[in-house]
């Protein structure tokens, strides 16, 4: 059985690792990230740990990797990373580099995790009011 919060976690944490590409977590990865934690319906108190542990640096990709046991989820949480580093409309050559570290550290292939920007690239285009914050 999948250790639900365990891989809700993870993504989290997922998360705060490619928000701190450029050193530091910009308001709008700070919005998604508490958009997301609200989404997955973290518990508060883990939620102020979670918060509390990313202001400072985040989390190795080995204790990343150890949150999950869900392929699915693996995927999701590298999908997650793609959408937060593209935020502020653009994905940087570091964040790329991080998602890929990640990628490896989940045992998710090159050609899988392009699959996945493929995947989440056609996501922003059919739906780019979802995740732009655009109106038109």
């Amino acid at each position: 059985m999948a250790r639900v919060s365990e891989n809700r976690i993870g993504v989290v944490k997922a998360l705060g690792f490619v928000a701190w590409a450029d050193d530091h977590v910009s308001p709008e990865e700070r919005d998604m990230l508490r958009t997301v934690m609200d989404a997955l319906a973290i518990p508060e108190a883990r939620r102020a740990e979670l918060c509390a542990s990313l202001r400072h640096a985040p989390a190795s990709v080995a204790e990343i990797a150890a949150e999950f046991d869900d392929d699915v989820e693996r995927r999701f949480a590298l999908a997650q990373t793609i959408m937060l580093a593209g935020v502020d409309g653009e994905v940087s050559e570091l964040e790329r580099a991080r998602i890929a570290e990640l990628a490896e550290a989940l045992g998710v292939e090159a050609d899988e995790l392009a699959f996945i920007y493929e995947a989440v690239d056609a996501t922003y285009d059919a739906f780019p009011v979802v995740f732009t914050g655009e109106t038109s």
